[in-house]
């Protein structure tokens, strides 16, 4: 019974009453939804997001995902032009399942949605999680076509309508009827960068190279700087003398046809000339390695005693032992023509010995040489008295030339024989059959077989 007089009393209250109980229960819902809507209950960690731009559309609220699950919520953007930073909120309930290496990107939903963070995942993730107050580096910001559209306008306001018609008119007009040549220029290119492809490796490596190149010419900047200083005073010098330049060139003309003028009549003997000193030269060539070892050779020798040898060590004396000796047969050819065989030094190559070190026997103590004088010695052990043989062959200069008048030719210059009966030093071994002229000489050698036809 008292509970049911309980009821009746607490419906019997004053209206105003409930319009109380009304308002109250009203304000805690709005107070309640406000806080539901602000996320007062939720637990946050703040985070740093850093980018070199936030982009037209990131405002205050943008999502952060991780793999598509919202993690947080971007609470502010402080900088507004570049660099930019976001402050984020993220869920502590998720930390677990974002690593301190995290990476993030700021994209967009659609191209004309609002942007959003994402977070990378990264491939080695670190055993830490993300703790507040961390700074992440955004990776990249996509641009948004807002953006391009915004680029785009402007673009527009500084195009003259009747140019850009005019152009596009060009453009067509020039375009008409070219589209096989087009189509054949673009298969062309297409072929070009199939080949270029592989090729890469090399282009890559070419870039870095131009790079040390490019490094060179910067560390030698100041130094080309200042070369183009000097080349400015020269071009200033040039300039300040262009008169006296004038007159140099037109002398340089008038010594060119001077000098055109003399040697054209004789183009040919300076031809002839050259084409004679050829053989000299040559030769010159040839022995060229001597010539150093030679002087300095003579140099050393007349410094070490050379001088004193024929008693000039004052340089004002010279000693001289000289007799009347018999008379030498005079020369006869080609009795005593000179055998010139010798090829030189070691190899046959031209030298002189160990000079200019007179010490050595480079190569040996001495050379053995095909070299004499005709059927005669170098050396005659016997040579005997003068004869009365003489020849004159001035005659042949005169005016009308006359034969030399010869006397008395006489034999060949004595030697030692080698044996009894054995051939005159030089004289000929075999006659024009191969037969020997003199006893003990061997056989001419068999002629050897002629060598096999090439393939």
């Amino acid at each position: 019974m008292s509970s049911v007089q309980h009821s009746e009393r607490f419906l019997k209250l004053h209206p105003r009453v409930w319009v109380l109980i009304f308002v109250a229960v009203l304000v805690l819902f709005v107070v309640l939804t406000t806080a539901l809507f602000n996320k007062s209950f939720r637990s946050t960690i703040p985070v740093t997001l850093t980018s070199a731009r936030s982009g037209l559309v990131m405002e205050t609220g943008a999502k952060v995902k991780l793999r598509g699950v919202q993690v947080g919520e971007v609470t502010s953007v402080v900088g507004g032009n570049e660099p930019v930073a976001l402050k984020l909120a993220i869920d502590s309930g998720q930390l677990r399942y974002i690593p301190a290496n995290i990476g993030a990107r700021i994209r967009v939903t659609s191209a004309f949605g609002a942007k959003f963070v994402d977070l990378v995942y990264p491939e080695h993730p670190e055993a830490r999680r993300l703790a507040a107050g961390a700074v992440l580096t955004s990776q990249n910001v996509t641009t948004e076509v807002n953006t391009v559209f915004d680029n785009l306008t402007n673009l527009l306001h500084t195009i003259d309508p009747a140019k850009l018609n005019a152009v596009l008119g060009a453009l067509s007009e020039a375009f008409r009827g070219q589209g096989h040549t087009i189509g054949q220029a673009i298969t062309d290119t297409d072929a070009v960068l199939a080949e270029l492809n592989p090729r890469y490796e090399t282009f890559r490596r070419d870039w870095q190279s131009l790079k040390g190149f490019s490094d060179a010419y910067g560390r030698a900047a100041p130094r080309l700087i200042t070369t183009l200083d000097a080349a400015a005073t020269t071009s200033a010098t040039v300039t300040t003398q262009a008169d006296a330049l004038d007159a140099l060139l037109l002398n340089t003309i008038g010594f060119s046809q001077a000098g055109t003028t003399l040697l054209a009549p004789n183009l040919t003997h300076l031809t002839n000339t050259v084409n004679m000193l050829a053989p000299t030269t040559e030769l010159l060539n040839k022995y060229q390695p001597t010539y150093t070892c030679l002087l300095v050779g003579a140099k050393f020798f007349l410094d070490n005693g050379g001088y004193g040898a024929a008693g000039g060590d004052d340089g004002r004396s010279l000693l001289m032992d000289s007799a009347l000796l018999f008379g030498q047969d005079p020369y006869r050819y080609p009795d005593n023509l000179p055998i010139v065989n010798a090829k030189g030094g070691p190899g046959g190559k031209p030298s002189c010995g160990s000079l200019p070190n007179v010490d050595k026997d480079f190569p040996v103590r001495q050379l053995i040489t095909d070299t004499g004088w005709g059927t005669g010695m170098d050396i005659r052990p016997n040579p005997g008295i003068g004869f009365p043989g003489w020849a004159n062959y001035l005659p042949v200069t005169r005016g009308t030339p006359e034969p030399p008048s010869i006397r008395y030719f006489g034999g060949p210059a004595p030697g030692p024989m080698p044996y009894p009966g054995a051939p005159p030093y030089g004289a000929p071994l075999y006659g024009p059959d191969g037969t020997p002229l003199y006893p003990g000489v061997p056989a001419p050698p068999a002629p050897s077989p002629p060598a096999a036809p090439g393939p």
